[in-house]
């Protein structure tokens, strides 16, 4: 099938306003490989890698003195003429790279995200009497100040803990408000079971119609305060046999709907790398002339580093030159100590975890550090420790980051990819891969060991039947 064959095959899989830039875009790449028309552009000559036929086009369109827009608009027309071959079965292109194929504003939203809807009936911390947020902060400052007098220091939290707390009463407190009719709010609410019980029945029978992962979190809130904050144990074992009653929540959420594979991922890192250098770019009227290139680099080596380190996202908001990432005779390392980790302590001791950075990733990390992060530390105006950094010149907030990764992947594969699931797909592409080596995906994960054997066991399990059924068949083979 020659080119000209080929185009006419497909084009009317293509809205009609397409068709012209896309017969147009054939014409160019017929000439560019040396033929006088796609009449005469056998299959051997178009369907080799895709790179290869940009360098042909970009040479040819170059010498015809066409624009940069031009050269770009005619790679797409082709990128997609081969991507629909290869839908269609007609042959298989090569090395066809990933594309930004989706656009975020007409995203849909995940399914299951109706059950995380908003009812209206929240109470804002902003909102709260003055006495009850001045009860808050005292529990505030008790749970997460380094010493604490009679509080044993195993306790202690991380301020996202205290704000995780803040958020499931904000749940509460408005229920009191505007179900409950209380106009008077206080903390010691917290610890009445007859309203605890009424908020746990309304929000399991009249609002969810199910038990909901927030009610079993809100409920385990309530425990911890009765044990450690304020110990009182009867009415904790009321509570706890409240909890008893309620079946355990159903997942709402399929983790396929969010599962990018680790080199989907790190290809597009690599799509995401500025291909031009700053004295490169035209400044325009930017004030700032190669920003959005230098937010391109930053989250292309974070989508890349992810691929070899599944850090959690707060280590990746937090990471900071010279503390947590440096350079020891010679060689990058990242290092995160104590409470920078979601295990603060092991076997009684800080936990530290320490590992090189990817060498693969090296030239790529120093280039960014050396040419595109002075860009965005000058828009930030000031000086700025962390490694990646806004837009805006500042450091990721936990939505922020989120928004701005999972906008990212969406582009290119249509997944409600999200930061935290890098962890799961990084040890089961491991576990896989190794046939059960949950010892190193457990170092890898920061994790305990048993928490990487409990969650992923189930690996194993893969294919018994499928094994049972090849022996099986063996056996009867022989006995024949």
């Amino acid at each position: 099938m020659h080119l000209a064959e080929l185009c006419e095959h497909l084009l009317p899989s293509f809205p009609p306003s397409v068709q012209k830039d896309i017969k147009t875009a054939v014409g160019y790449l017929a000439k560019a490989l040396d033929c006088s028309d796609p009449q005469h552009c056998p299959l051997e000559l178009y369907t080799q890698p895709l790179a290869s036929l940009y360098g042909h086009i970009e040479t040819y369109q170059l010498a015809q003195s066409k624009g940069p827009h031009t050269i770009r608009n005619t790679k797409n027309a082709i990128s997609r003429l081969l991507r629909e071959a290869e839908r269609q079965q007609l042959f298989t292109p090569v090395d066809l790279p990933l594309v930004p194929q989706h656009s975020r504003w007409t995203r849909p939203p995940r399914h299951g995200a109706e059950s995380a809807a908003h009812h209206g009936t929240s109470l804002p911390y902003r909102n709260w009497p003055p006495a009850l947020q001045e009860s808050f902060t005292a529990f505030q400052t008790w749970a997460t100040s380094p010493l604490v007098p009679g509080r044993d220091a195993s306790l202690r939290k991380r301020p996202v803990t205290v704000d995780d707390y803040q958020r499931g009463f904000e749940n509460y407190f408005g229920f009191l408000v505007h179900v409950q009719d209380i106009p008077c709010l206080t903390f010691d609410q917290l610890f009445d079971f007859e309203l605890v019980s009424a908020y746990v029945h309304w929000h399991v029978n009249e609002i969810h119609h199910r038990t909901t992962k927030n009610i079993h979190q809100f409920l385990m809130r309530l425990f911890a305060l009765t044990r450690q904050y304020r110990p009182d144990p009867d009415l904790r074992a009321r509570l706890v046999a409240l909890k008893k009653t309620l079946p355990t929540p159903a997942p709402v959420y399929n983790k396929d709907d969010a599962w990018v594979s680790l080199a989907t991922l790190e290809e597009i890192g690599h799509m995401l790398w500025p291909r031009k250098h700053p004295h490169e770019i035209s400044t325009g009227h930017s004030a700032h002339p190669g920003l959005n290139s230098a937010v391109r680099a930053s989250l292309s080596l974070m989508f890349r580093l992810w691929t070899y380190r599944p850090y959690r996202q707060r280590n990746i908001r937090e990471m900071a030159l010279g503390t947590n990432l440096r350079k020891d005779n010679g060689t990058w390392h990242i290092t995160f100590n104590g409470e920078q980790l979601k295990i603060a302590v092991k076997r009684g001791r800080p936990n530290t975890f320490d590992l090189p950075f990817p060498q693969a990733l090296v030239p790529h990390l120093e280039e960014y550090l050396s040419v595109w992060r002075p860009l965005l530390i000058k828009k930030a105006g000031e000086p700025l420790s962390n490694v990646f950094i806004t837009r805006q010149g500042g450091a990721y907030t936990v939505g922020g980051l989120r928004c701005a990764t999972s906008q990212i992947v969406y582009r290119y594969t249509g997944k409600h990819w999200h930061p935290h699931i890098i962890r799961s797909v990084w040890a089961t592409e491991w576990i896989r891969k190794t046939h059960g080596d949950f010892y190193t995906a457990a170092v890898m994960l920061n994790d305990r060991l048993e928490t990487v054997i409990a969650n992923y066991a189930h690996l194993l399990e893969e294919d018994v039947a499928e094994k049972a059924d090849r022996i099986i068949e063996e056996r009867n083979g022989q006995g024949k």
